[in-house]
């Protein structure tokens, strides 16, 4: 689940810091495939997290 949410966190931010001329430098690679780069690993995070978060739920019952 924290994977998801890290995945998120920069697939979205990234989308943002192209917005102001800046780069997460461990996406730098990515920069020309902007902005499908990262709303695919926005949602990509997004459902990793949410699968992990529906694990954890049911392993708990």
């Amino acid at each position: 689940m924290q994977i998801g949410i890290w995945l998120a966190i920069l697939g979205f931010g990234s989308l943002i810091l192209e917005q102001m001329n800046m780069e997460f430098i461990i996406l730098s690679w990515a920069d020309d495939m902007q902005p499908v780069f990262g709303i695919g690993l926005g949602v990509a995070g997004v459902l990793l997290a949410l699968a992990g978060g529906v694990a954890s739920a049911q392993k708990s019952d």
